[in-house]
């Protein structure tokens, strides 16, 4: 970068005669260093200093007072002032040729770049015009150039020096429009309010302009910082005096300060256009927000003969049934689609919603609306009408939040887990009602205050006849936390049916004990509560604690749960029931019904080989009302890594039912243990069992895997019992990407021999294997990519006598990711499903009409969609040898754009034979709008 312009105004106060006048500032001492050079130029008219009769020489100089200096000084060069004048009465030859030279060389250069301080990095001076300039001086040494000042050239730098100045004046003129424009603005909100869109667009013209005069200020400041630093660099002694030198440094610190001012000046801007953002957001956020949808569906899904199910076809289709009741009697609980029919559907309906949201602010912080409508169900809905939906409203007052919401058809609400627990309803219990909110913190203890109030409606195809909650309920609560506890205290009735109460606690204690328990006392409604009499007043009580103290970790349960909450009933909770059947879970209630008794569990982690995991456990459990009959298991177990992602996993078990050994307890023995204390395939360190074994595993997403990838499971298990026998597993499964196609290989081997074979004890040998393919959407017409699977199992059961199952199943298909148009997919799918000798959910059923789930390509069971597959024991596969033969077979095809889905499906079930049994079709077609 040039220096030249530093060197040439060093060059031109060298030049300037001393014989004037001199003006006194009260702020610049005698004996400073600049005092003689800042009464020169101040006698000179070149700054006149301020109104106080200071000077401010650490004040910042802006680019306006600059370009006023430069004309200034121009002008009196040009005029012969006495500023030019030497002592001698005149300027020498020597200095005239000094400055015409510098003026005609700046001049040059200002006319090709502008008056700005830009000049200063374009016109730094480089090596060589150092030594150009040098040896010019030289030369003015030792020869008397002829000839005057370039007149013309002198006259053109005047008037752009004028000019810049005007242009920079005019600039601050109209940034002092603009604040005078903020300040009308600031006073005028009513009409702000009503021309909110108007006035974004001037604040976003606003903050660019900001933007722009802080990034013109940042720059100047690091032109200014890179002048002072250049400064020190030049060798000013060859051709200027030290005073010339400490004038252009005081000049540079003038310049910075009023660089400073100017920053302060946008930063003042920023600041109001900050604030009127900041207005403009909270105009923003009063205004009523309002949202909804429209939608539509057309359709039918029949079948000729038995209804059956296209799920296993082609998982997760638009024409799926979902979730419902099962298909046998009683319905009280709800299946996953692989156990139900599609082919008996009637898609056709409609309805409208319409969500109204306002934030008014104040006391009421923000108020929502829902609306909707049935506009048509198959031409026999019965209510067209707009309805409420939902509503809502938050606020605060004085300092305690509170809010009160209303829900048509699904208010949840949870007092604890026994109590009030309908935080997922909607399949067994239909509620409509209020809960309100309120968080006193202002109170002693901070408590939380909660009332809920509305209406239950039973669904009997679901409720398996239990009265949960039917008509009228309400409840109180009120929780507060005590010592790192929160501490509930509940109450709530079911008219006409159930009156409870209950305590409940959850927290960590001192930071250090973890507890959680919860007890509940419940009457039939009108009747008095008696704590003494359990057969009374239904009682519930469990309480867990836990410690964790360095590598061990320990908890402990204790639980006494009548035998009235089973599927909710005594608690009123619908979210309690094992309601749901093949998706998961016992509800939401920690321990079963009919179940007094404790836990024990303990874990010890070693700090080496990665972490090795030492666990104990042990359970006592009995008869809620007598104890007569119990229950008692022992399992300890280890987890212990070694090596590129490989562990080891040994255990041992004994569990006893009234004394005697069980190989598992099932959990429905006489109701001792519940619906939870039980043993399944494949659970932890296989509690609840009766033996010992060892598994070892790699897992593929470990980042130690030795393949990544890969899961691999190879497992040995002896059982002991009255169903005994050893249990060996060996499986694998593979995620693989070779360029733009993913393959997922899995293989399966698994063989249980029992003991002694017997009715009920199953000997088994399954082999399963398939593969999984999918592409990439290939960068081609129509963005194409392909999908497939294949899968296959053969059981071989004797118990004794003999049964030879089997499942085989592939699917093609084709998704076409941009058909036409940017967002549509087109899918198209040919799929068959075959089984030979498996069990159908319909006992008079002779070929395959339902599944009992979805693991084509699953390592952790036998079964592809139906049984045999272990079921809960590996020695207990089915109740019986299946004998359902036959095939499912279907082409599936869907078009989906926006919120636009059409599907159809044509599918066939025949029976072992091959004739056609039954005939399935189905189309849809819905739309939904949303604004």
């Amino acid at each position: 970068m040039k220096k030249k312009l530093v060197v040439y105004l060093a060059g031109l106060l060298t030049v300037l005669g001393l014989g004037f006048g001199q003006a006194q500032f009260s702020d610049v001492p005698a004996g400073h260093w600049a005092k003689e050079a800042v009464e020169r130029i101040a006698a000179c008219g070149l700054i006149t200093g301020f109104p106080d009769g200071t000077f401010r020489g650490n004040t910042n100089l802006t680019r306006y007072q600059a370009a006023l200096i430069f004309q200034r000084l121009l002008n009196e060069i040009q005029q012969g002032g006495e500023c030019v004048k030497g002592q001698g009465g005149g300027m020498s030859e020597e200095d005239m040729t000094a400055i015409r030279n510098a003026v005609q060389e700046l001049a040059a250069e200002l006319a090709a770049l502008g008056v700005r301080v830009s000049a200063l990095e374009d016109n730094a001076a480089s090596k060589d015009d150092i030594a150009r300039l040098e040896a010019a001086i030289e030369e003015l040494k030792s020869a008397k150039p002829e000839g005057g000042m370039d007149e013309a050239a002198l006259a053109d730098l005047a008037d752009r020096v004028e000019a810049a100045s005007v242009a920079a004046d005019t600039a601050l003129a109209q940034a002092q429009i603009l604040a005078e424009r903020l300040d009308g603005v600031e006073g005028d909100v009513a009409a702000l309010k009503t021309q909110v869109e108007a006035d974004a667009d001037s604040i976003r013209a606003l903050n660019e302009l900001a933007v722009l005069l802080n990034q013109d200020v940042l720059s100047l400041q690091d032109r200014v910082t890179a002048l002072e630093k250049q400064l020190g660099d030049v060798d000013f002694e060859s051709f200027a005096n030290r005073e010339d030198v400490s004038a252009i440094q005081e000049f540079a610190t003038a310049l910075r300060s009023d660089l400073v001012r100017l920053s302060d000046r946008v930063s003042a801007l920023d600041t109001r256009v900050s604030g009127l953002d900041s207005r403009l957001g909270a105009v923003e956020a009063t205004r009523p927000t309002l949202t909804g949808s429209v939608s539509a569906t057309y359709g039918y899904a029949t079948a000729t003969g038995p209804n059956f199910d296209i799920d296993r076809l082609f998982p997760n289709n638009a024409l799926s049934s979902g979730a419902g009741a099962q298909d046998n009697t009683p319905q009280n609980r709800i299946r996953n689609q692989f156990r139900r029919g599609d082919f008996d559907q009637d898609y056709t309906g409609g309805g409208a919603s319409l969500n109204f949201g306002l934030k008014p602010g104040g006391a009421i912080s923000e108020v929502t609306l829902g609306l909707g409508a049935g506009l048509f169900n198959g031409g026999t809905d019965p209510d067209r009408a707009i309805k409420l939906n939902s509503a809502s409203v938050k606020g605060s007052l004085s300092g305690q939040a509170f809010s009160v919401t209303y829900n048509n058809d699904d208010s949840t609400f949870r007092f604890n887990p026994y109590l009030f627990n309908n935080s997922t309803v909607g399949d067994v219990v239909t509620t409509r009602g209020f809960v309100a909110t309120l968080d006193a913190k202002a109170f002693p203890l901070s408590p939380k205050f909660t009332i809920v109030a509305g209406e239950g409606v039973r669904d009997t195809t679901k409720d398996g006849g239990n009265t949960i909650l039917n008509g009228i309920y309400g409840g109180l609560r009120a929780e507060v936390n005590l010592l790192g506890l929160n501490t509930g205290l509940s109450y709530a009735e079911n008219r006409n049916n159930r009156t409870a109460f209950g305590i409940d606690y959850s927290g960590s204690l001192f930071g250090l004990l973890n507890l959680e328990g919860a007890f509940v006392a419940s009457t039939p409604f009108g009747t008095p509560v008696d704590l003494s009499n359990a057969l009374v007043t239904d009682q519930a009580f469990y309480t867990k604690l836990g410690v964790k103290l360095g590598i061990i970790e320990l908890n402990a349960n204790y639980r006494a749960i009548d035998p009235q909450y089973e599927n909710g009933v005594a608690g009123m909770s619908a979210a309690s029931g094992f309601y749901t059947f093949g998706l998961g879970g016992n509800g939401e209630a920690p321990f079963a019904a009919n179940n007094r008794g404790f836990g024990l569990e303990g874990k010890l982690t070693l700090p080496i080989l990665g972490g090795i995991e030492v666990r104990g456990f042990y359970d006592n459990s009995a008869d809620f009302a007598t104890g007569a009959q119990t229950a008692d298991t022992l399992s300890v177990g280890a987890t212990i890594p070694l090596f590129a992602g490989f562990s080891i996993n040994p255990f041992y078990n004994n569990t006893n039912v009234n004394g005697a050994q069980v190989s598992g307890a099932t959990g429905l023995q006489s109701g001792i243990n519940g619906n939870y204390n039980f043993y399944v395939y494949n659970n932890l360190d296989a509690r609840w069992s009766s033996g010992f074994g060892v598994k070892l595993v790699h897992n593929g997403r470990a980042s130690n895997a030795l393949i990544s990838g890969l899961d691999l499971n190879l497992w040995y298990q002896s059982f002991a019992g009255p169903n005994a026998g050893t249990d060996i597993l060996a499986s694998a499964g593979y995620n693989l990407k070779l360029g733009f196609v993913s393959l997922n290989p899995i293989v399966r081997y698994h063989s249980f021999a029992a003991n002694t074979p017997a009715p009920g004890n199953l000997s088994t040998t399954a082999l399963k294997y398939g593969i999984g393919v999918t592409t990439d959407p290939l960068g081609i017409f129509f963005r194409p990519s392909l999908e497939g699977a294949f899968a296959a199992n053969q059981i071989t059961e004797t118990a004794p006598g003999s049964n030879n199952s089997s499942e085989t199943y592939w699917r093609v298909g084709l998704n076409l990711n941009e058909f036409l148009a940017t967002g549509s997919v087109f899918k198209v799918g040919y799929a068959n499903y075959s089984a030979t000798n498996v069990v159908s959910p319909n006992p008079t059923a002779t070929t395959p009409q339902r599944g009992y789930g979805n693991f084509p390509l699953s390592i952790t069971t036998d079964r592809v969609f139906t049984y045999p597959g272990e079921v809960q024991f590996p020695w207990n596969l089915t109740t019986g040898f299946g004998t359902a033969s036959g095939s499912v077979t279907g082409l599936y095809l869907e078009w989906k754009y926006g919120n636009l889905t059409m599907a159809a499906a044509s599918a066939d079930l025949k029976d072992g034979g091959g004739t056609t049994v039954s005939t399935g079709t189905a189309f849809k077609i819905s739309y939904e709008v949303k604004f």
